[in-house]
């Protein structure tokens, strides 16, 4: 790039500067992109589930074909993240007793669930003729780690 030096004489020279504007927008815009896409991104239930000191790992808790029931703070029933009608359930758990009435199913509540929600889902197992119902809860230890773990209840 030339330049002027001083009136009439002229300097040639090359300046190496780097405009770095475009790569800050680009950046900028990136990051607005992956902060609004990563929350689509999440499968699955959110549930604040209760926590508890002294539960046990349940066998098949974490198997690829496991039957859970999801209990939402907002008053919803998930049947393997489909939602559902509480007046299906019923039907659904009959219909699972029918194939393979030995499998057990996983049952998750969110901890502001009210226990009375709880109760009739576990009413409504029993009734569909369910022999074993795990209720899913994270491990809580004296330390901040917390993992997915599982109480059986044998009806």
């Amino acid at each position: 790039m030339a330049t002027l030096n001083g009136g009439n004489s002229r300097v040639s020279g090359v300046t190496s500067d780097i405009n770095v504007t475009p790569m800050a927008d680009i950046m900028l815009v990136l990051l607005i992109i992956f902060m609004i896409a990563t929350p689509m991104l999440q499968e699955g239930i959110y549930v604040d589930m209760a926590k508890a000191q002294n539960a046990e790992v349940a066998q098949g808790a974490i198997e690829k074909d496991v039957t859970t029931v999801a209990l939402t703070r907002d008053e919803k029933v998930y049947w393997n993240h489909e939602e559902i009608g509480m007046d299906q359930l019923e039907e659904r758990l009959a219909e699972l007793m029918a194939k393979s009435p030995e499998k057990p199913i996983f049952v998750k509540s969110d901890a502001a669930v009210k226990y009375g929600r709880v109760v009739e889902t576990l009413n409504k197992a029993r009734d569909a003729g369910v022999e074993r119902v795990g209720l899913l809860v994270e491990h809580e230890t004296r330390s901040t780690d917390t993992k997915l773990i599982s109480q059986q209840l044998v009806f």
